[in-house]
């Protein structure tokens, strides 16, 4: 008996180290590549003529390597939600944000994630892990407040920090890419709200 619970607290050790590894991957380098795959995206697609050779392979050479980074990713990371669900999840992350980062995460939800599909769980689960990185990276706030309107008409959920913000239309991070796709993926929408000074709020929208 004793060397079952040994041997589950070893494995769960080392899910939690993946975990932690894959996050910091994410939040490095997949972003970074992920942020010049589309800036090149952007310029190749306006650029009028043919375009640059050299321009071209240092291009496939970034989505090569984002592909690659995102494989090892997929390799790390256990499945988008676990068994303890997503507030479960979440819950765990906020603490895990407490004793590594000193960030409180406040998490608040209305109604039950039952309410929304499996897929929009996931969606769910990815922008709120991803707004949390950011806050963690960019926001210097102590505090971060995570409201997840399951009940409502479309579901609303809220990531909301008390940091340092940003001027409107100022660069808020490659990682906003990534999150409005997934919001499009499922039929609803992301929106940013931020100020110089008092902070950022992430809204997505699910679907009407």
């Amino acid at each position: 008996m004793r060397e079952g619970f040994a041997h589950q607290a070893v494995e769960d050790a080392v899910a939690r180290e993946h975990a932690r590894i894959a996050r910091e991957l994410h939040d490095g380098i997949a972003t970074e590549l992920a942020g010049a795959v589309s800036l090149f995206k952007l310029y190749l697609e306006r650029h009028k003529g043919p375009p640059d050779e050299t321009l071209k392979n240092v291009f496939d050479i970034l989505e090569r390597s984002l592909k690659r980074v995102r494989e090892s990713l997929a390799d790390l990371r256990p499945g988008a939600i676990g068994p303890d669900g997503l507030v479960g999840d979440l819950r765990h992350q906020a603490e895990e944000f407490a004793r590594l980062y000193s960030i409180r995460v406040e998490l608040s939800s209305n109604g039950s994630e039952d309410m929304i599909t499996a897929q929009q769980r996931e969606v769910v689960a990815q922008i709120v892990r991803e707004a949390l990185a950011n806050v963690r990276r960019h926001s210097g706030s102590a505090i971060c407040r995570v409201k997840m309107g399951f009940a409502a008409r479309p579901f609303l959920i809220e990531v909301s920090d008390e940091g340092r913000g940003f001027a409107a239309g100022g660069a808020a991070g490659y990682g906003l890419m990534g999150m409005r796709e997934r919001a499009a993926g499922i039929g609803g929408r992301l929106e940013v709200v931020s100020t110089e000074g008092r902070g950022t709020t992430v809204f997505l929208f699910g679907p009407n």
